[in-house]
């Protein structure tokens, strides 16, 4: 059995994700969660795989440079570690380049592959001498940002040749990990910064942080306490949007992992309620967990389908948010494997599904309420498309604000539209 060094779990992690169809973090998750490895390895090998994935058309594109067999005709393994050794070699500018050759070597013939152990010294011998080749146009971004053509072309479409390359400068970047804190709780920044934590305001009248050097952040005194929910900032504008207040009765349609309904909940003082669905019962039970531990009383979790309407609930709600699920194209910082598994057919699916899910969401809301609608995509077929259909059928609502944000330094991407029924 070959000793699981950082580089061979890096490569079964990538194997699991591009091979098997696993997302990113809950392959890394679950993988690191099983092995023994420092932090400073588990950095390492989290950093491996992500680099891969968010470089993996133009890693392919090296490797197909100096290889006369493709990358999709390689054994599996084989095209694994050649591509986080290229990353290594060309993104990783702290490991040095005769490491991660002669540690593909070394894996390829522990793990089986010792016939092509010279392959692998080849490849990655010549593309470590000629790192500046092959090159490639500034303006192809889709190599350059290792995008499939199609979802480019769309980019440009719906933001404009601008917003594009905007786009994909700032979706290229690794996110931060961003926090907000329980405001009904107090000493969050005095808890994380005695056991290490660097923490850095994003936004402090939405008590939003970014933290550094977390560690293992669940193991975190001021994580079990309850003192904060990890969330992403682009976030809080559905949450603004909603302009909820203490004794409102609200609906979270597709709730989990439940950051907004916790976001509302600290807004509305722990007072009120707040129907929180999702149709799968396993996350329901998270966001129950989560609930216990942040000390919240006024979410009420439960198992729903929002393609389904529910008569219960009719004119039930103050106001009613529906994060519809989407193509997730804004959190590409976050889930880069997302650029390789979506597809246009995708894309036209979901809005059928956010088109009904909407639908349903507008019977729940009272007179003179409020319906907010968002999605963390930029796809305008899933955004303000779905809006401009919605208001042709629903001529008793009114397009109050509808705006689109790009992923930037601190937030990703994320449509938000507040809607109003007359009384």
């Amino acid at each position: 059995m070959a000793k699981k060094t950082d580089r061979a779990i890096a490569v079964a992690i990538l194997s699991e994700i591009l091979d098997e169809g696993a997302y990113a973090n809950i392959a890394l998750r679950k993988t690191l969660a099983g092995v023994e490895a420092s932090a400073q390895a588990r950095a390492f090998i989290t950093e491996m795989v992500n680099e891969t994935l968010r470089n993996l058309i133009l890693i392919d594109h090296v490797i197909g440079s100096f290889s006369n067999t493709p990358t999709a005709e390689m054994k599996p393994f084989i095209r694994n570690l050649l591509r986080i050794s290229v990353c290594q070699i060309r993104f990783l500018e702290r490991i040095p380049e005769r490491a991660a050759v002669n540690e593909a070597v070394v894996l390829a013939k522990a793990y089986g592959f010792e016939r092509l152990t010279g392959f692998v010294n080849g490849i990655l011998r010549n593309i470590a001498r000629e790192p500046e080749k092959p090159g490639f146009s500034p303006k192809d971004l889709a190599l350059r940002y290792s995008y499939p053509p199609w979802m480019i072309n769309s980019l440009i479409k719906w933001l404009g040749a601008k917003g594009a390359i905007e786009f994909c400068e700032n979706s290229h970047k690794p996110a931060p990990v961003t926090i907000i804190k329980n405001t009904l709780k107090n000493n969050l920044v005095e808890s994380l910064e005695s056991e290490g934590v660097e923490v850095s305001p994003v936004d402090e009248s939405e008590n939003i942080f970014a933290l550094r050097h977390t560690g293992d952040i669940a193991k975190l005194k001021a994580f079990r306490e309850g003192l904060f929910i990890i969330t992403d900032p682009g976030a809080m504008a559905a949450v603004n949007a909603l302009d909820a207040k203490p004794g409102q009765t609200i609906i979270d349609l597709c709730a989990a992992p439940g950051g907004k309904s916790f976001a509302l909940a600290f807004q509305m003082n722990d007072t009120g309620r707040i129907l929180s669905f999702d149709i799968h019962a396993h996350k329901v039970d998270l966001i129950r967990q989560t609930k216990k531990r942040l000390g919240l009383s006024i979410v009420e979790p439960g198992v729903s389908d929002a393609l389904v309407f529910n008569p219960k609930l009719q004119n039930f709600a103050d106001a009613v948010l529906l994060d519809a699920p989407c193509s997730g194209l804004g959190t590409i910082r976050k889930h880069p494997e997302i650029k390789y598994t979506r597809t246009p057919d995708d894309i036209q699916v979901l809005a059928k599904k956010q088109a009904k899910m909407l639908s349903n969401a507008a019977k729940y809301v009272k007179p003179g309420g409020i319906l907010v609608y968002c999605t963390c995509t930029v796809a305008k077929v899933e955004n303000i498309d779905v809006i401009e259909e919605f208001i042709e059928s629903h001529e008793n609502f009114i397009l109050e604000n509808a705006e689109q944000t790009l992923p930037c330094e601190s937030s990703d991407g994320f449509f938000t539209a507040r809607l109003r029924k007359p009384k």
